[in-house]
């Protein structure tokens, strides 16, 4: 006699684990029908937790999918739970320690490692693969945040990349080309270093003839464009061990240069102590070519009543000698390693990352595209981005994707945000300022992560 199984039934037993699923089969007697009860349990209504940060016009978003999710799962209720950026990287990492994590819940680069490392995540591959084609994994970006020795833990809620966007209206009335096209047809022949310089010295501007300059071509950008530079010039903070730190080697010293020489030498981005921003010189008030922006949050700038007064659009962080680079990163969600209901949260983390949930969303009015990138190369292509997003060269924008390397970029290492965004940003404005020359500032990097990475070994 043969039996068939559910997908769901599966899973359920994967989970269990062989071991456990072998003993059961020698020590019980062969299958009877047990009547109806088993049938009701499955048809219980559970309710699992699902958090994430964000704001408070995030939860109608996460409350609206989640009703979604219902239609389809009716008796699964999905309890979204919405924190602020410091709430939750507080709250999140003490309730994994506790065992009392939500059943599923997202995690930015840096906590999914620190999630992953505190065993607070179950692996996903079998999940994954039991699903096939359902799921299509190889659609998916960003693998690399969630992949821990080749397993999968967690399937993306959203994705960006950190670009450059520029003023398309100051380039046009200047006529000058624009820095899309240049990559178009030239790619780094025609959009790199020289060409950013070049292009600077000629939008950078005294337009009230005071002596004083009030139209910066760059505005410059935090860490994760200041890394992007740096690697572009075949720089890197560690070593492939995450051993040592190698940031003070000659290429990644030739990308702090750089960065300093913008400012220094050919005064094209304002100087930190400038406080530009307070005299109304930034990319939002039309005073600023060039600036740092993300492909997640950038982009609310397109909705009705928010637009800017100028047209403007993404391009890649410039090449250098190692070619384009570009910070990109997932919020990826996981499956609690405390859930009772291991496979509903899954349901809910496959189709919350899904581009079936994104159609389905912009249909009863949510529009992922202002705040959450795709979480699937299949996204690039649905209504549910490009009609938001429809003023934007769409294209580029996934170039960024392409063009993030390494996957995954934020460096797995002790304090990973305290590396990257204090100490590196400290350090390069120190360079930025005169302050430092860019190999002190690079060694004075060093040493302080050294200190790090002995605090943790």
């Amino acid at each position: 006699m043969s039996t068939t199984i559910s997908r769901r039934s599966m899973l359920k037993w994967m989970t269990a684990g062989s071991a456990t699923a072998a003993l059961a089969a020698c020590a019980m007697p062969a299958a009877t029908d047990t009547g109806g009860d088993a049938e009701m349990a499955d048809m219980e209504d559970i309710t699992i937790g699902w958090a994430r940060h964000g704001s408070e016009g995030d939860v109608p978003t996460e409350t609206g999918l989640a009703e979604l999710f219902k239609s389809k799962h009716p008796g699964v209720t999905v309890e979204p739970l919405v924190l602020p950026w410091g709430d939750y990287n507080t709250k999140i990492p003490v309730m994994v320690a506790g065992g009392t994590a939500p059943d599923t819940f997202g995690c930015h680069p840096a906590l999914m490692a620190e999630t992953h490392t505190a065993g607070g995540s179950i692996p996903l591959t079998d999940f994954i693969d039991a699903y096939g084609a359902d799921l299509n994994y190889d659609d998916v970006v960003y693998h690399g945040d969630a992949l821990f020795d080749g397993v999968v833990f967690g399937l993306p809620q959203k994705s960006c990349t950190h670009q450059l966007r520029y003023n398309k209206t100051l380039l046009q009335e200047a006529g000058m080309p624009l820095p899309g096209e240049l990559y178009w047809e030239q790619g780094a022949d025609g959009w790199n270093w020289n060409t950013f310089i070049e292009m600077g010295k000629e939008l950078t501007k005294d337009l009230d003839g005071d002596g004083e300059t009030d139209q910066y071509f760059y505005g410059g950008s935090g860490g994760t464009n200041q890394l992007a530079l740096i690697r572009a010039a075949g720089g890197e903070v560690f070593d492939e061990a995450v051993s040592t730190c190698t940031i003070n080697s000659a290429d990644a010293v030739e990308g702090i240069k750089f960065m300093a020489d913008l400012v220094l030498e050919h005064k094209i981005q304002p100087p930190p102590e400038m406080q530009a921003n307070e005299l109304g010189i930034n990319f939002n008030t039309g005073r600023i070519v060039m600036a740092g922006g993300t492909t997640c949050d950038s982009v609310r700038d397109l909705r009705e009543g928010y637009e800017l007064p100028f047209e403007w659009d993404f391009v890649l962080v410039p090449a250098g000698k190692a070619g384009f680079r570009c910070w990109g990163d997932t919020d990826q969600i996981v499956v609690s390693s405390a859930s009772e209901y291991a496979q509903e949260a899954f349901d809910w983390a496959a189709y919350r990352s899904s581009l079936e949930a994104w159609e389905e969303g912009y249909d009863s009015g949510i529009k992922l595209a202002f705040s959450d990138g795709p979480t699937r190369y299949s996204i690039f292509e649905s209504k549910a981005y490009t009609e938001p997003l429809g003023a934007l060269d769409i294209p580029m924008i996934r170039e960024g994707y392409i063009n993030t390397i390494p996957n995954p970029f934020v460096p797995r290492s002790p304090q990973p945000y305290r590396v990257l965004f204090t100490v590196m940003t400290t350090e390069v404005d120190n360079a930025l300022r005169g302050a430092k020359s860019a190999q002190q500032a690079a060694d004075d990097m060093c040493a302080q992560i050294e200190e790090i990475l002995a605090e943790n070994a």
